[in-house]
C-alpha cells in the first residue's frame, strides 16, 4: 500500500481508539463529569497510552500524523478537564518527548494555546483548529531548512490538511456522543425530581428508601417536615402564593442539609429528609431549618406572610425497617402538629 492508504487507515485507527476512550466514559455521563479527582486522573493515564499507542503505529509504518497521536489529550480536556488533561500529558511526555524532535516545539505551543482558550472558556473545535494552525505554522518554521533539503514541503502539507480535516471529525463525533449523553441524562433526571422544587420526587424517594434497606449499614436519621396551616395560606393568597412557599421550603432545606443527605419532596406540602448523622445532631439540623423558616417571612404584594413548619424526627438502627423508621418520623411530626404547631419532635418524645 501507498503512502496515502496507509496514512488513511492510521487515521481511521486514530478515530476509533480516541472515540472508544473518550465514549466509554461517557456511558455514564453524570459520572463522567463528577468531581471525583481519581477517576479523572485514571482516565488521563488512559488517554495518555492511547497517544503512546498512536504515535508508535505511525512510526512503524512511517505514516505519523501527530493531530492523531495528541486527539486522546486534547479531547481529554475538552471533556474532561485539567486533571485529565495533565495527567494524559504527562504520561506521554514521558515516553514521547525527544522521540521525535520535529514535533517537540510543535507540541509545547500548540497546548499552551489550548490552554490558554480553554481558561477563557473557549472550548470549541474551532480553538482546537487555531492552535493546531499556529503551532503548525510555529514548526514548519523553525524546521524550514530541513523541509527545503529533504522536499518535505508538499508531505508536510498534505499531513496538515489532513489533521485539520482528523480533528473536525472527531470533534463532529465526539460532539454528538456527548449531546446524545446529555439528553439521556436530562431525561433521567427529569424523571426523579420534582419540578416545583428541584428535590427528589415520590420514585425517587422510594428507590432511594429500597437502597438504604438492600446495602445500607449505617444508622441514619429520618426527618419529615409539614408546612402548617398550608391550606389555609393557599385559600389566603392563591396557588402561586402556595408554589412560592414550597419552593421557598426546599430551598432552606437543601440550603442546610450536606451534600450526603437526601431531599425528597413526600407529597404536596411534606416534605422527607434523609440525615447520615445521629440523633443528637440530627435534632440540631432540624431545629435549625424549624427557626430559618419561622424567620423567613415571604411577601405577598406588600405584606409579610409568616410561614412555619412542624418536623418529626426518628433514628433509623438495623433493628428495623426503613418505612418503619419513616412511621416513626411521621408519628413525631403527627405530635408536633396537634400540639401546637412550629415545634420539632423526636421520635418517643412527650409533649406536656
Amino acid at each position: 500500500m501507498d503512502f496515502i492508504e496507509l496514512t488513511f487507515i492510521n487515521t481511521l485507527v486514530g478515530i476509533c481508539i480516541t472515540y472508544t476512550c473518550i465514549s466509554i466514559p461517557l456511558i455514564n455521563y453524570k459520572s463522567a463529569l463528577s468531581r471525583h479527582l481519581s477517576l479523572k486522573i485514571l482516565l488521563g493515564i488512559v488517554l495518555g497510552m492511547a497517544s503512546i499507542y498512536l504515535f508508535h503505529i505511525g512510526v512503524q509504518h512511517n505514516t505519523s500524523i501527530y493531530s492523531v497521536v495528541i486527539s486522546p489529550i486534547t479531547f481529554g480536556l475538552i471533556i474532561f478537564g485539567y486533571p485529565t488533561f495533565f495527567a494524559s500529558l504527562i504520561v506521554s511526555t514521558v515516553f514521547l518527548f525527544g522521540a521525535s524532535t520535529f514535533y517537540d516545539a510543535f507540541s509545547l505551543v500548540y497546548f499552551v494555546l489550548l490552554m490558554v482558550f480553554h481558561i477563557k472558556g473557549k472550548v470549541g473545535v474551532r480553538y482546537v483548529l487555531y492552535s493546531y494552525s499556529v503551532a503548525q505554522a510555529f514548526n514548519l518554521l523553525i524546521h524550514i531548512n530541513i523541509l527545503n533539503d529533504n522536499g518535505y514541503w508538499e508531505l508536510a502539507i498534505i499531513k496538515t490538511i489532513m489533521s485539520l480535516l482528523y480533528i473536525s471529525l472527531v470533534y463532529v463525533f465526539l460532539n454528538n456522543l456527548i449531546n446524545l449523553s446529555k439528553r439521556e441524562l436530562f431525561f433521567k433526571n427529569a424523571s426523579k425530581i420534582d419540578p416545583l422544587t428541584g428535590v427528589s420526587n415520590r420514585r425517587s424517594i422510594d428507590d432511594h428508601i429500597k437502597y438504604l434497606g438492600e446495602s445500607y449499614e449505617e444508622n441514619f436519621c429520618v426527618l419529615m417536615l409539614d408546612i402548617d396551616n398550608f391550606k389555609s395560606l393557599n385559600d389566603s393568597f392563591g396557588h402561586p402564593f402556595g408554589d412560592k412557599v414550597i419552593k421557598k421550603i426546599a430551598q432552606i432545606v437543601k440550603d442546610n442539609v450536606r451534600a450526603n443527605d437526601f431531599v425528597g419532596r413526600y407529597g404536596g406540602e411534606e416534605f422527607i429528609i434523609f440525615i447520615n448523622a445521629n440523633l443528637q445532631n440530627a435534632e440540631k439540623i432540624a431545629e435549625k431549618i424549624r427557626r430559618i423558616i419561622q424567620e423567613s417571612n415571604l411577601k405577598f404584594d406588600s405584606n409579610e406572610v409568616k410561614v412555619t413548619a412542624s418536623i418529626g424526627l426518628a433514628e433509623h438502627t438495623l433493628t428495623q425497617s426503613v418505612l418503619e423508621t419513616i412511621s416513626c418520623a411521621d408519628n413525631a411530626l403527627y405530635t408536633a402538629k396537634t400540639s401546637g404547631k412550629n415545634r420539632t419532635i423526636s421520635q418517643g418524645e412527650t409533649v406536656s
